[in-house]
Formats: structure tokens, C-alpha cells, sequence
């Protein structure tokens, strides 16, 4: 299937997994085509030279003191300022209330367990960092990822990386930063946990990362899955609401047609299809009790926020934001 919606991206990935840790800066945005559906993404990352960390820790991150008591906020992954911005999880369009800055270095998917601790995958620097519940300095930090482009957490505290240029998800036992298991896979952009545990991946399968997607299932400890043949024609990022239905974010070919899909257990063919205002659906979250879905996209330059399952877009949030890659909720976690 042809790929109009990203027409840098397969060659974006392509010389970044040749050469994963090296200097992409041979490439400027004034180079780059003229504006087209999903190539913000594109722009953005280009920008940001791979492998060159910034310094371990950085100053800068503050908690108003609502965003100290870490319950009911958004965690929002901007890329290009380098930091998460934190909101509340009332109130129309509103402004920041805390901002997290060390480690963060090209954040993209972020994860919030039951314990109110925050994950956050960084591709410029190549770690996920994790921070304890009312903290702006990171307690652990994961390494060995050629490009970490989200995480996930189940209830035992088993940490779950998708390294989308290494094409495996690493699986780390809880408190712990050495790999438990190496799942080898495709190009992987999601990862997901449903209530027995089960883990989710949302990957690619065409060259480069490129479509079409799919996701595979894999039962605890497992490094084998089963493909679940769902219809994707660009995965992005994936979750599992209330129901354990599977819920895809799809950037789509370019023609109108990126949205998230609703696919309970065992179908082949979305029960709900959510697109208003979209244009480029990256990583997805819920709240709880699953009233809110929430979505990152970069094309829009926007958070947005839609009832579930009814889909209807009811907040949009673009304040303090320069570039929307990912999303958590608390409380998020199993």
C-alpha cells in the first residue's frame, strides 16, 4: 500500500537505524518538503541531533503545589522544549502547573504506574526515566535503547520499553534496570498492558517502520505473541480501556483517514472509530474510570481530549506546548 502521509519519514528511519547514537543533523527543516499531513513529526525530530545527551541533570522543573500531590494531572511529552508539562486533569485548555526537565531529552511516550510514579521514554538521549510520585529529578534511569519511543507498566511493576530503531521491547523486572527479556519485533511504536497482564505491542511491518501495522499479544514472561490481524495502516501508539478492548492509534496513508480505532477481544474490525480534529494520532491514554481518552498529536500541535467511548472531542490543549509527542494520566496504572 502506497504511503503518502509521511513521505520523509521511511528515509528518516532508514539512516537513523544505520546509523543509531550518530549525528542526524545532515538534514534541516529548511530542507525538508513543503508542509504535508504528518510531517511536522518529521521536522521535529530532524532537529534534535541523535546520541548527544543533554547534561544528567538539569535544572528548571518545578511543582506548583497541586502538581506535588501528583493525583488526578496530565503528563504531556514535549519534544521539542525537552521537557513534560503537567496539567490538571480539570478544566478547559489549561495552563501548565508543573514542568519536568531532568533527564528529558526528545520525549516521546510516558506512562504512569499505580503508585503515581512517572515514565518517560527519551529518543535524543536514548534512556527512559523514571520519577517518583511528586518528583522532578529522575530516580532510575534505563539505557541500551537505540531509539526508546514509549512504556508501559504492568500492576507488578514490570517495565515494558518499545525500542523502535532496535525493533524489540525490553522488559525490565520492577526497581530493576538490567533486561529480564528481549522480545524481538518489528519496528514497535505501542505497548499496552490489559488487567490479566497481557502485554500489547503496536508495530510496523513494512520497511523502515513503515506500514502497514498490526499489533501482537504476549502472555506474561512470554517472548512469542500472537498476531491479532488487526487492520492498521500506520500504527502508532496503543491502549487497553476498561473492557480490555484494544484501542490503536492509526496516523493513517495521508488521505483523511488516521482515527482511533476500538477493537474489543477477538475482533478483526473496530467497534468504534474516534477522529474528530485529528490529523496525525501518535500516543494515546486513558483516564480512570476510562470516561477520557487522550490523544497526542503533533500535526495539530494539540492534546486532545475525547468522552469514552462516545468519541466526542470535548477539550483541546495546546498551552505551554510547542510539540505534543506523548501522554499519561493519573491515575493510569493497573
Amino acid at each position: 500500500m502506497e504511503k503518502t502521509r509521511r513521505p520523509l519519514r521511511n528515509a528518516w528511519i532508514a539512516s537513523l537505524a544505520l546509523c543509531a547514537g550518530c549525528a542526524a543533523g545532515q538534514t534541516t527543516p529548511n530542507a525538508l518538503a513543503p508542509a504535508a499531513p504528518g510531517s511536522f513529526e518529521q521536522a521535529a525530530r530532524v532537529r534534535v541531533p541523535m546520541g548527544v545527551p543533554q547534561p544528567a541533570h538539569r535544572t528548571g522543573g518545578w511543582l506548583s503545589p497541586q502538581a506535588k500531590k501528583a493525583e488526578h494531572l496530565i503528563y504531556v511529552s514535549d519534544f521539542l522544549a525537552n521537557d513534560v508539562e503537567i496539567y490538571p486533569a480539570k478544566g478547559s485548555n489549561p495552563k501548565p502547573i508543573g514542568e519536568i526537565t531532568d533527564g528529558i531529552d526528545g520525549p516521546e511516550g510516558s506512562f504512569v504506574d499505580k503508585h503515581g510514579d512517572l515514565f518517560v521514554t527519551n529518543v535524543t538521549n536514548q534512556t527512559v526515566t523514571m520519577y517518583k510520585k511528586g518528583s522532578t529529578t529522575y530516580s532510575l534511569q534505563y539505557t541500551g535503547f537505540a531509539y526508546p519511543t514509549n512504556v508501559t507498566v504492568d500492576a507488578k511493576g514490570t517495565v515494558y520499553v518499545a525500542d523502535l530503531v532496535g525493533e524489540k521491547v525490553v522488559e525490565f523486572s520492577k526497581g530493576s534496570t538490567r533486561p529480564k527479556l528481549t522480545i524481538d519485533i518489528s519496528y514497535p511504536q505501542g505497548v499496552a498492558i490489559d488487567s490479566n497482564d497481557n502485554l500489547y505491542v503496536e508495530y510496523n511491518a513494512g520497511a523502515h517502520g513503515g506500514g502497514p501495522g498490526d499489533v501482537n499479544e504476549f502472555a506474561p514472561g512470554s517472548s512469542s505473541g500472537e498476531n491479532l490481524n488487526l487492520p492498521i495502516v500506520w500504527g502508532a501508539g496503543d491502549a487497553i480501556d476498561g473492557k480490555n478492548d484494544i484501542v490503536t492509534a492509526d496516523q493513517g496513508s495521508g488521505s483523511g483517514n488516521a482515527a482511533v480505532y476500538v477493537f474489543p477481544q477477538g475482533a478483526t474490525e473496530p467497534s468504534e472509530t474516534i477522529d474528530q480534529g485529528m490529523e496525525d494520532p501518535f500516543r494515546i491514554a486513558f483516564d480512570k474510570p476510562f470516561k477520557h481518552l487522550y490523544v497526542a498529536d503533533p500535526e495539530v500541535n494539540a492534546l486532545l481530549v475525547y468522552s469514552y467511548p462516545a468519541g466526542k472531542l470535548v477539550n483541546s490543549i495546546t498551552n505551554g506546548l510547542s510539540s505534543v509527542y506523548g501522554v499519561a494520566l493519573y491515575p493510569e496504572g493497573n
